[in-house]
């Protein structure tokens, strides 16, 4: 019949309403598992920076460069139950993440800090799973940005030097 879950009377509260929340964030990793959309919104973050490509291609480089060590370091502080500093690492990449067009990183990141902060564990586990995913597929975005970019740069130069 599909029925994964039920609830029978007489229902503890807590336990009905974290029963949905589980549904949910269930779905909601199917779903997104489910479509290959990119992380990256290039003309929204090429917007947010103003529409210098070459500002853009920097700010993507510090963003990749300073965000290789994220996923370990959050994780430890998530292992470690230090979830005052594991908040701190998701506030910086919600806010890095939104600037640079990342807005599916950014989103998550604001509701895992949000967990974080109240130490809410059952929601911590499944976010961080959420946020490692967009996480690694961003930063393979932003290698593969910079790499079309460098070619076509390339291709630039050779073409004037063949003029």
């Amino acid at each position: 019949s599909g029925i994964y879950h039920y609830i029978s009377k007489p229902f503890n509260p807590d336990q009905f309403i974290q029963t949905i929340k589980d549904i949910i964030l269930e779905n909601e990793n199917e779903y997104d598992a489910d479509k290959d959309v990119g992380v990256l919104d290039y003309q929204q973050g090429l917007k947010n920076i103003g529409d210098n490509i070459d500002i853009y291609n920097q700010v993507l480089k510090e963003y990749h460069n300073e965000n290789e060590d994220t996923l370990k370091r959050l994780e430890a502080a998530i292992d470690e139950k230090r979830y005052d500093d594991a908040a701190q690492i998701a506030h910086k990449v919600k806010s890095s993440s939104g600037s640079i067009g990342a807005t599916p990183l950014q989103d998550v990141a604001t509701s895992l800090q949000k967990a974080l902060e109240e130490e809410k564990e059952d929601e911590i586990v499944l976010l961080h799973g959420r946020f490692a995913k967009l996480m690694s597929k961003l930063l393979e975005e932003i290698e593969k940005f910079q790499e079309n970019n460098e070619r076509v740069m390339r291709s630039r130069v050779g073409e004037k030097e063949g003029d």
